[in-house]
């Protein structure tokens, strides 16, 4: 998915970026935001997300689970 949750690319995808971490400035110099990646493995499925380190965790991993359970009605 890598799906940016919460800063300044909310709701972007950026699955271009390897590392575990980035700064939204790579993506747009306006921007200040840092992410980091979080992975998720839902049965034999592993999604992958970019959380905005300035965000609580519990706040960022409801929204990524909130995605999730779009593909996985289990999880809602």
């Amino acid at each position: 998915m890598h799906i940016c949750i919460g800063g300044d690319l909310d709701g972007e995808v950026v699955a271009s970026c390897e590392n575990t971490f980035f700064d939204a400035s790579v993506i747009d110099p306006s921007k200040t935001s840092t992410y980091n990646r979080q992975t998720y493995i839902v049965g034999e499925d592993t999604y992958h997300f970019w959380l905005c380190a300035e965000l609580p965790y519990f706040e960022t991993t409801t929204i990524a689970n909130q995605h999730l359970a779009k593909k996985h009605v289990y999880l809602s």
